[in-house]
């Protein structure tokens, strides 16, 4: 009866360990899968990841160096469901017949802002002077834009005998009737190309001085072109107009200003 007694314990002990060894893997065996479990949230944080640097890229703001008054308007534009007006004015450098600056520089606003803006190119073979003192003014104005872009006829006004002062007068009678036109539009001011000569240069200096003193925005494009003799080959035979080359120069660094990549 005692060796009975001694096996059925033996027994009853074995039995108790394996139990205990079973219920232990059982136990171990969660928890390692337990961290497996809590892994799963972790892939899909990317793609909100993802989501959200998309979503910032989208609201980059385009007009970031733009004048204050015409991001504010154009925002506003935006807002009320209207498109922004954007003219661009100057001479032949333009380019506007020809595929030049101007309309490659359309081309691109248009792309970038779609639906949001109009643009509009005007180009005349006159001065300063009488630009402002004819029909032409009517003309630029008309749908009273927001934006003007506005080379105003220096090279041409330097070839006529037309000086730095009266050019200069001319720019603030248009500003004038600008306003008159829309009383929130902003005149941002640009030389036209840089050629070979003496005294050009210093009409464009004198006209960078001005925008600056009176508190126009000045885009000086020609930082952008070579200062040695290789200008000349940007510029057609005369000077009068850039080439293909020149205008994309031109070009470039308007839509840098115009869009924030």
């Amino acid at each position: 009866m005692k060796h009975f007694l001694l096996v059925v314990l033996a027994l009853a002990c074995g039995a108790v360990l394996i139990m205990g060894n079973l219920y232990w893997q059982n136990r171990t065996g969660q928890t390692t899968e337990d961290p497996k479990v809590e892994s799963k949230p972790v892939s899909a944080v990317a793609p909100k990841d993802t989501e959200e640097k998309e979503e910032k890229k989208e609201e980059k703001d385009l007009t970031a160096n733009w004048p204050k008054e015409a991001r504010e308007l154009y925002k506003k534009r935006v807002e009320d469901d209207e498109a922004f007006k954007i003219t661009i004015i100057g001479s032949l450098a333009l380019g506007a017949s020809e595929g030049g600056w101007a309309p490659q520089l359309k081309e691109a606003l248009l792309s970038a802002y779609g639906d949001s803006i109009e643009v509009k190119i005007d180009e005349w073979d006159t001065t300063s002077v009488e630009f402002v003192n004819s029909s032409d003014v009517e003309d630029a104005l008309e749908g009273a834009p927001d934006l003007v872009l506005w080379e105003p006829f220096t090279l041409v006004d330097n070839s006529n005998g037309v000086g730095p002062v009266q050019n200069h007068d001319s720019i603030l009678i248009f500003d004038r009737k600008l306003h008159e036109a829309n009383e929130e539009a902003t005149l941002i001011l640009q030389p036209p190309h840089p050629i070979e000569a003496t005294y050009y240069p210093l009409d464009v200096d004198e006209l960078k001085t001005f925008a600056e003193e009176e508190g126009f925005r000045y885009l000086d494009h020609w930082s952008a072109w070579p200062d040695d003799d290789s200008l000349a080959d940007y510029l057609i035979d005369d000077q009068d107009t850039p080439n293909a080359k020149g205008y994309t120069v031109w070009k470039d660094y308007l839509e840098e200003y115009f869009i924030e990549d």
